[in-house]
């Protein structure tokens, strides 16, 4: 028996079962890529609470003339899916001769630090100035399980904050930050 298409019956109905089974495939990969793990593979969730990413940018030093721009120092936190984004800025008072690092450091009670500190270098160039600054900025992403942060400057506590919920929050820096005492 033979239909319009110029195809017999059954190789129509073989014809229909491989694109059935081809449609099934094709929708088991799309829901395999999707849902991450359902194989047994890794499941994305989030940052290192170990070991949380993060990233510094500077500009500076120059010599302190006493000029801040206003609202400059600040740390922001924000949850963005499987992490919270937490970024800082900060006008740096320091003395010539040091420069401004940081790190995340988890604490207990799913805590983390944003340490900031001074550390001496060999300056590129001389100043002739007591008090020179930097302009920071800072950018970290803690594990959602996360809820206190901290900011310290020379082990200094500067902020100390509790996360009461997802939505973004700014808490204010002083500023300039004075690393000199």
């Amino acid at each position: 028996m033979a239909n319009d298409s110029g195809l017999d019956t059954s190789t129509a109905r073989l014809l229909s079962i491989g694109m059935a089974f081809l449609a099934g495939v094709l929708a088991g990969a799309v829901l395999v890529a999707a849902v991450p793990g359902l194989l047994g593979g890794p499941v994305e969730s989030g940052p290192d609470p170990q070991n949380p990413p993060y990233t510094t940018a500077s500009g500076g030093p120059s010599c302190f003339d006493g000029d801040v721009t206003p609202n400059a120092g600040w740390v922001h936190e924000v949850a963005v899916g499987d992490s919270y984004a937490v970024t800082l800025n900060a006008t740096v008072v320091h003395e010539p001769g040091t420069e401004i690092r940081a790190d995340v450091i988890p604490r207990s009670g799913n805590g983390y630090e944003l340490a900031l500190r001074t550390e001496s270098v060999t300056p590129d160039r001389s100043f002739e100035c007591e008090r020179v600054h930097t302009e920071f900025s800072m950018a970290a992403s803690l594990p959602t399980s996360y809820q206190r942060l901290i900011v310290t400057m020379n082990g200094r506590e500067l902020v100390g904050a509790t996360r009461e919920d997802t939505t973004g929050d700014l808490y204010p820096l002083p500023n300039p930050l004075n690393a000199t005492r």
